[in-house]
């Protein structure tokens, strides 16, 4: 497995991916209303892609295929982390998450954290977060309710 920085150009291939994971991975956590609301079949993909490059974007491949990636904010904030249903458990978001967090304390970040989905958050317990709050969003008309979570890198 490769880790390397987004390409200007892979938004679509990354916006697929998410809409897989989150369709396939999450399924037993949310209904089929919130699982639309929250990865579209008809995703924005400028906004989408535009997103992404605006901030610190790393992908996993594997034989040229993308099976993962991270997108990180500049006060260290991991606003997204999916993995290919194909490859979970493989070690892919956990070396994207590492990633994600040697970046932020070689800018001197000591603080990373995230909003977590009920399908995630054991996840991120695992890997030494800790829950500090709560985060309720709407998307699409459809409440949701998040953890906040954070580390101290």
């Amino acid at each position: 497995m490769k880790i390397r920085r987004m390409y200007p150009g892979e938004g679509k291939k990354l916006s697929a991916l998410l809409r897989l994971s989150v369709h396939m991975l999450a399924a037993g956590d949310y209904s089929p209303e919130e699982l639309e609301a929250w990865a579209p079949q008809k995703m924005d993909e400028g906004r989408f892609s535009r997103s992404l490059m605006l901030h610190f974007t790393w992908v996993a491949e594997e034989d040229g295929k993308i099976i993962g990636f991270i997108c990180i904010e500049r006060d260290g904030y991991i606003n997204r982390l999916f993995t290919h249903p194909d490859y979970v458990r493989r070690g892919v978001a956990t070396a994207l998450l590492r990633r994600a967090e040697e970046w932020a304390k070689k800018r001197g970040i000591r603080r990373v954290f995230l909003s977590a989905s009920r399908t995630g958050t054991a996840f991120y317990l695992k890997n030494g977060y800790s829950v500090c709050g709560i985060e309720r969003t709407e998307r699409h008309g459809v409440k949701f309710e998040n953890k906040v979570m954070e580390k101290f890198v």
